[in-house]
């Protein structure tokens, strides 16, 4: 049972405000990857970077000056598959992060400056609103979001055309399917289904939650329940094209006399 979970109940509690405290569950994914964390550490360091930009002026423009003054940076392609990146506590220590942990820490220093901020849903990269200013966090620069979707368009890429406010729960789910991919690149099959068991906790009638644990369990030729969790996904659907993969992959799997050889 997912409500079963180790800190089932801070993550839900963080979900059902909508978009407020959401360090609340960003710091409850720290603690799920190290029960160690030391989150207190994470509220100072916060404090501090606010402090920092309130010695220039509080202003989008000063945040991403001490941003960079500060040595955040991205992470390189070999270290990009580490759960730590998920980790704000690891982040903020080693200054190197992925685009969602950094807008969970820019949110976090815009609510002590009291500047209005949300996460922006985007394809392919997570986004921060700041008192109405679109911040790309790989880079820590301001970006214009019209320019930025109508080059993407004119290459026949499919993006909202206006920013999408993300609540804290679309946010909690992205990092678990973040470390669920994590996990799969490592090969931790136990592990990759304990994050997607997080992600069907903050969204439980989600059919993408069963697809990735139907991946998880043909990753280690259980094909019997990789086809159950795919059945109980399309169970789920209403589109016709994402019904049509789920019977892809269905067709895709060995048939279950397979399965017997395998689980005997």
């Amino acid at each position: 049972m997912t409500q079963n979970l180790p800190y089932a109940s801070e993550l839900l509690e963080c979900v059902e405000t909508g978009s407020e405290h959401l360090l609340l569950g960003v710091k409850t994914v720290s603690r799920i990857l190290n029960p160690e964390a030391d989150l207190a550490w994470v509220d100072s360091q916060l404090l501090y970077l606010s402090e920092e930009i309130r010695k220039r002026e509080e202003t989008v423009s000063a945040m991403l000056k001490v941003f960079h003054d500060e040595g955040f940076q991205g992470v390189t392609e070999n270290d990009f598959h580490e759960y730590s990146n998920s980790d704000i506590e690891q982040v903020l220590r080693s200054r190197k992060g992925i685009p969602i942990t950094y807008v969970a820490i820019i949110l976090g220093v815009s609510d002590h400056l009291e500047l209005a901020s949300h996460g922006v849903n985007f394809p392919g990269v997570f986004l921060a609103q700041v008192d109405d200013t679109i911040v790309n966090p790989i880079d820590f620069s301001i970006l214009d979001y019209d320019e930025f979707t109508s080059n993407l368009r004119k290459k026949n890429i499919s993006v909202p055309g206006e920013p999408e406010l993300a609540s804290n729960a679309d946010i909690l789910k992205r990092m678990f399917n973040n470390l669920q991919e994590v996990a799969s690149v490592k090969g931790d099959v136990v592990r990759r289904l304990e994050f997607v068991d997080y992600m069907q906790l903050i969204e439980p009638e989600d059919w993408f939650c069963h697809f990735k644990r139907a991946e998880a369990w043909a990753s280690i030729g259980d094909y019997g329940a990789a086809r159950s969790e795919l059945k109980i996904a399309r169970g789920l659907l209403d589109e016709d094209a994402t019904i049509e993969m789920i019977d892809r992959n269905l067709a895709q799997l060995p048939k279950i006399e397979d399965d017997d050889q395998i689980l005997n």
